[in-house]
């Protein structure tokens, strides 16, 4: 009965307090649809959508239309025509406002046998990134030298005939059998190409979950400084009953952010024009992944709770630390965009820890076996750090 009461208590309290539940609930449905639309585009890029190219073609030979056919199968790219466009301004100047990615041009007499031109250029719009560069780039001197090749084999069989019919080229199809590729996903359907919302959503839950610290401080100390809290312990309460009432209630309020933020990701976003978050095929993966960052949000909260004096000094340890966290844990800046020593470095954070078990749900089909690792750090630092402050909490009731 007397847990019972203290969670009810600790329920009224957080009923009454509108800013900490606009910060636990708002702040990180905010935060998921403005990073999952603005960095759509960016992850659309890594993911393989195809990026758009305005081709024009001075030289419209039959060389040159095989070399641009070579380039349109890399599927990441989509060659447009642009006579076939009325882009209202110049291709440069679309080039430089980034609504194109290249601009690829293909001069007059480029497979002349005495041009000294280059067989192609390629104007680059200010945002793509260098690897896309280096990508076209790569396939586009591939194809251009390919056709290079055919036109010194057919030299060399108008001086030879016994050379007629000989081909160095492989057949359609046939250079990719050179190549196996295989996905190093755990499930066995294809899993889909990381979205900026599958990055998202997962990383400002996380986020949110530790926000928990703000709202759960300032009721403790608020009691501590009113003197309830000195009042309840000259009750026969014992102090884990009084720590295990006001995690509890923030145990479910995390829960409710996980349900709240996954459904944003399914339902929200796609409304909005971004991508919709795909959940992986393993729900106890997913309860396991959400009760052990809780644990591990609570018993961080209740240190801060338990160590800070003031409710300024709750909201100065618990909002710095967050964002600490959320900087090196690869939460604001995604972990894949790194410098390598910093992806090493992110390791620390308790919040990667949480945001590589989801990604491990959400993009490499994962389940219990491959999310245990980071459930179980989680868990024990939450045990670690509830020890901790119940110590402290009863060493504070003696002193």
């Amino acid at each position: 009965m007397q847990l019972l009461a203290i969670i009810r208590k600790e329920l009224l309290l957080l009923c009454r307090d509108l800013h900490g539940l606009l910060l636990l609930f708002v702040m990180p449905v905010v935060f998921i649809l403005i990073m999952s639309l603005a960095m759509k585009d960016d992850f659309d890029r890594r993911s393989g959508v195809q990026l758009d190219v305005l081709v024009l073609d001075n030289e419209d030979s039959v060389i040159s239309r095989k070399m641009l056919d070579k380039v349109a199968q890399n599927e990441q790219f989509n060659l447009l025509n642009l006579s076939d466009l009325e882009l209202g301004e110049s291709a440069e100047l679309a080039i430089k406002a980034d609504r194109y990615s290249f601009l690829l041009t293909v001069p007059k007499q480029a497979f002349a046998d005495d041009t000294v031109v280059a067989v192609a250029d390629v104007l680059v719009a200010p945002a793509t990134s260098p690897a896309v560069t280096q990508l076209f780039t790569a396939t586009l001197m591939h194809a251009a030298a390919e056709q290079k090749m055919r036109l010194m084999l057919e030299e060399l069989q108008d001086y030879s005939p016994e050379l007629e019919g000989f081909s160095l080229m492989p057949e359609d199809g046939e250079d990719k059998k050179l190549v196996s590729v295989h996905y190093a996903f755990n499930s066995d359907e294809l899993a889909e190409a990381p979205t900026s919302v599958q990055q998202n959503v997962p990383a400002w839950l996380v986020f949110s979950m530790f926000f928990v610290v703000i709202p759960l401080a300032n009721t403790l100390i608020n009691e501590r400084q009113l003197g309830t809290l000195r009042r309840i312990q000259t009750l026969p309460v014992a102090s884990w009953k009084l720590i295990a009432g006001k995690i509890i209630p923030y145990f479910f309020i995390n829960q409710i952010q996980v349900l709240l933020m996954l459904l944003v990701g399914v339902t929200l976003v796609p409304m909005l024009g971004g991508d919709r978050l795909t959940l992986g095929n393993s729900i106890a993966g997913l309860i396991l992944m959400s009760t052990a960052l809780s644990v591990a949000a609570l018993g961080y909260a209740m240190i801060i709770a338990v160590v800070s004096r003031t409710t300024e000094q709750a909201t100065t340890l618990g909002g710095a630390g967050n964002i600490i966290l959320a900087a090196i844990g690869g939460i604001m800046v995604p972990a894949f965009v790194m410098p390598e020593f910093m992806q090493t470095f992110t390791m620390v954070s308790p919040m990667s820890w949480g945001l590589q078990g989801f990604l491990d749900i959400f993009l490499r089909g994962g389940g219990l076996a491959e999310v245990w690792p980071e459930a179980a750090s989680l868990y024990l630092l939450g045990v670690i750090t509830l020890a901790l402050a119940l110590l402290l909490l009863h060493r504070h009731d003696e002193s």
